[in-house]
């Protein structure tokens, strides 16, 4: 220990001496008995997760590594929004703080090594990540209020065999709650730096048969500086942001063993990215109708959905020195619908079967409007997914030994790809249209858990996986910092691929200290990156021409530690560690960079709390980050700062009816967290 405290002392962001007794004490103190017996709790994780596989299973039972936020966890977070509350789980790597994350062109977290935006989120099993908003299938991460969420489940690794396309590195499923049985009804203010503003609400209640769920919330705020704007002129304002939220669902139980339930959401942000013309308008609407069917042999559900998205990005250009307007990159009106159904049998008295299909089509229409001149700028594209599905479940020696495995077979087929551009920068004008393209993928994968005893559980897993090019990395031409880069679409992509297998443990000791050790390795192809295609310099100014293309093969190894420790009188802890190393061994575009490692994932991650609850004193909660060893960039060049943050909120219920909270983001005030520093937050709820 006193050897990793001299290691940790000279880096640059010199831990206060307050977090470093704390993070030391998280090592120490679960190696001492401070609780008494009658104090000690016995570490139990939630019951039942839904998304290792089609079949409800007991998440000690998952042959994947998994982790469940609960509902009170979510709520005694800090933080607002789903990416904030993530970044302390294993493997789960968020770039930067929410303040600058207004509506950049790739999603700001990543999972086991995988690269930027390669996850896939859902809420209630229906997939967000829009195939043709961006590069990588963005995903407004703060869609829902979180009073409405009822769960976070976090699988690792690939998730092709269940859910098809996306989740190269693991899936984050969002569960909202269901009508509460006693009504609950809250109102939440909030208010704190750079004049940031916000309230929400919440109902619930459950009748006889019917039962009505209703949330909302509505935030603004000045929002925060990117960077130091006496540093880099560009942005000289702060990224400010206004989001409305909504979401309701009403479910209806005819009788015990049927359920159906129609859920509805709304979100609407403007957020600006620094400059004056320089920022975003997203409306999303969301609508889910789902039916689940217990019978006497076999269990089976449904659901149909729909996601619209319409969006407009007003760019500028540098003009004489100063930016101006420059054009308006619209969606005007973007649709995913599909839908699913499955049936779980029970067979062989020890064994279940899942069966299903699921259909998916998703619609991509773009257009842009300039400010000056008659240049038109068109894209458009669709794409289909035809997937039956298969996943066994069997048990054997007393339910201690657990054998898993699953298949899933996807038809995609893309069609109606069009371009158009009648005054392209240095290439003659086009106006092409792309026949239909059809990829065929086989995601197997196979697990094995094993419970030594009651307290130790040993699990396995290979897995496959695979992303499908979306409809803008096929079709869209990306251009940005007025002509200073031009990204082209390439129609000839073939879907990234991934081979996962991992090997984990867990235990506890002592009822009230729970670990786990997982290692994992991960081989993805056709990894997808740009070629660059030219580089000048007009003045000053740099220009970059570059094309997506299959470039890469990425070889991944880690390994993710995990400890949980409960001291008693109220006082819990976590922490958690996790090592990286994503490395580029192929290299169709630039043979230079094989040996180097994928940008934006750190090689080192450590992820501490320590949280106190006394209902009749206070609440309290403190959070450690710390990364290390990152690069920004595929040639290794620029490597970002190592630093750490410290997140610190007290909140106190007053006679069940009101709690106040105050939370203090970046207590060390670090500035590569956000240029702002540290940051203030005070919030008031009633309950009725």
């Amino acid at each position: 220990m006193k050897t990793l405290v001299k290691r940790l002392l000279p880096y640059r962001y010199r831990l206060s001496w307050i977090s470093m007794l704390w993070f030391v004490s998280i090592i120490l103190f679960p190696t001492a008995a401070l609780c008494t017996p009658e104090d000690k709790e016995f570490y139990r994780m939630e019951d039942v997760i839904v998304s290792t596989s089609r079949a409800e299973v007991a998440i000690a039972d998952a042959p994947q590594s998994i982790t469940i936020i609960s509902d009170k966890e979510i709520m005694d977070s800090p933080f607002e929004r789903v990416e904030d509350i993530l970044r302390f789980s294993a493997g789960v790597h968020n770039v930067s703080h929410y303040g600058t994350q207004t509506g950049g062109i790739q999603s700001h977290l990543s999972m086991r090594g995988t690269g930027r935006s390669r996850l896939l989120m859902m809420l209630d099993g229906v997939p967000l990540n829009d195939n043709f908003n961006n590069s990588i299938a963005w995903v407004a991460w703060g869609i829902i209020p979180r009073e409405s969420i009822a769960r976070i489940e976090i699988l690792r690794g690939p998730s092709s065999a269940s859910y098809g396309s996306e989740g190269l590195g693991g899936i984050i499923n969002i569960i909202t709650k269901t009508p509460a049985v006693k009504r609950k009804t809250s109102i939440r203010g909030i208010a704190g730096s750079a004049s940031t503003y916000g309230i929400s609400g919440l109902h619930s209640q459950m009748g006889d048969r019917f039962g009505l769920l209703v949330s909302g919330a509505y935030e603004e705020s000045d929002g925060f500086y990117m960077i130091d704007p006496d540093e880099l002129e560009e942005y000289e304002l702060r990224r400010h942001r206004e989001v409305g939220q909504g979401f309701g669902k009403i479910t209806y139980r005819p009788d015990e063993r049927t359920d159906i339930s129609f859920s509805g959401l709304y979100y609407q942000h403007e957020m600006g990215k620094g400059r004056e013309f320089f920022y975003d308008d997203l409306i999303l609407d969301q609508y889910r109708l789902g039916l689940s069917r217990r019978g006497d042999l076999a269990d089976w559900k449904g659901m149909l959905y729909l996601n619209r998205a319409e969006k407009t990005a007003y760019q500028d250009r540098r003009a004489a020195g100063v930016f101006v307007p420059d054009r308006e990159e619209k969606f005007p009106e973007n649709i995913v619908w599909g839908g699913e159904v499955q049936n779980t049998l029970p067979i062989a008295g020890n064994a279940l079967i899942t069966t299903g299909l699921a259909y998916k089509r998703v619609s991509m229409d773009y257009e842009e409007e300039p400010v000056t001149g008659d240049r038109v700028v068109e894209s458009s594209g669709r794409q289909q997914f035809i997937s039956p599905f298969l996943d066994l479940t069997t048990r054997f020696m007393n339910d201690r030994l657990i054998f898993n495995a699953g298949v899933r077979y996807d038809n995609v087929r893309n069609f109606d790809g069009e371009a158009r551009d009648t005054d392209p920068r240095d290439r003659p004008p086009f106006d092409d249209t792309y026949g239909s393209k059809t990829w065929n993928n086989f995601s197997p994968k196979a697990g094995i858990v094993y419970h030594t005893d009651d307290l130790t559980t040993l699990r396995t897993s290979v897995v496959y996986g695979y992303r499908t090019p979306s409809l803008f990395e096929l079709y869209k031409v990306h251009e940005r910092g007025g002509g200073r880069l031009l990204r082209w679409a390439n129609p000839d992509l073939d879907p990234e691929k991934i081979v996962s297998w991992e090997v984990g443990a867990e235990r506890i000791f002592f009822d009230n200290l729970w670990t786990r050790v997982t290692y994992y390795q991960s081989r993805v192809s056709d990894y997808i990156g740009t070629r660059t295609l030219d580089t000048y310099f007009v003045g000053n100014a740099q220009y970059r021409e570059e094309e997506y293309d299959n470039i890469n093969t990425v070889d991944i190894h880690g390994v993710e530690t995990e400890l949980s420790y409960y001291f008693g009188y109220g006082l819990t802890s976590f922490f958690n560690y996790t090592y990286n190393i994503s490395e580029i061994t192929k290299d169709r575009e630039n043979p230079d960079r094989e040996g180097n490692y994928l940008p934006g994932d750190p090689r080192h991650k450590f992820r501490a709390g320590i949280g106190y609850s006394n209902p009749h004193f206070i609440n309290a909660s403190v959070l450690l980050k710390h990364d290390r060893h990152r690069y920004t960039d595929d040639l290794n060049t620029n490597k970002a700062p190592n630093f750490s943050t410290v997140d610190l909120s007290v909140w106190r219920e007053v006679f069940d009816l009101v709690t106040l909270r105050l939370t203090i983001e970046n207590v060390t005030d670090e500035k590569e967290y956000i240029e702002d520093g540290r940051l203030y937050y005070g919030s008031i709820q009633f309950y009725f």
